[in-house]
């Protein structure tokens, strides 16, 4: 399908954006569940295995943000136990960069782009967290007995980062 050598896949990730990245394979994947490749698995495992490497390749250090829900917090605080938390990309994890020290609370959206602003960052990364599924060693959903679930910036949560300068870029699928 595409030569995925590291010097082919450096050059790629100069033409391709991280919404093209993202967009193919979940085309690519999607193809691969419906059984309507025409092209080995094997193959297809590999390109996915190379889109994956763009994706680390554009991505890291990157800033990642998602809508969560923490079920002790919204035991805790008057906020309902909903907002925002931001990781960095490191290679294949996700490092805290904007997330509470205890569950006691959640950070709102516009807690979040003032703190981007004063990194001087200006773009975040969202997508669909599909449940009950890990992405970078984070998972979907955790803790039994008072849930935390992550997903992708709500509307609201994303016309906040944008009216305060922060570029969002969602992403259909996680890379």
């Amino acid at each position: 399908m595409f030569k995925t050598d590291k010097k082919s896949l450096e050059k790629l990730s100069f033409h391709f954006s991280e919404e093209d990245v993202a967009n193919f394979m979940g085309i690519l994947k999607y193809l691969r569940g419906s059984n309507s490749l025409t092209i080995p698995g094997k193959e297809a495992q590999r390109a996915i295995r190379g889109l994956e490497k763009i994706g680390k390749l554009k991505l890291d250090g990157k800033i990642y943000a998602f809508h969560v829900f923490d079920n002790c917090a919204a035991n805790q605080s008057s906020d309902g136990g909903e907002g925002v938390e931001m990781y960095l990309r490191h290679g294949d994890s996700l490092r805290d960069f904007f997330a509470p020290v205890s569950r006691d609370f959640t950070y709102s959206a516009e807690d979040a782009v003032e703190y981007l602003k004063s990194q001087k960052k200006s773009t975040v990364y969202t997508g669909p967290f599909p449940p009950g599924s890990r992405f970078l060693g984070a998972r979907q959903e955790y803790d039994e007995d008072d849930p935390i679930t992550y997903h992708m910036l709500e509307d609201h949560e994303i016309a906040v980062f944008e009216s305060g300068g922060i570029r969002v870029i969602e992403l259909d699928h996680l890379i």
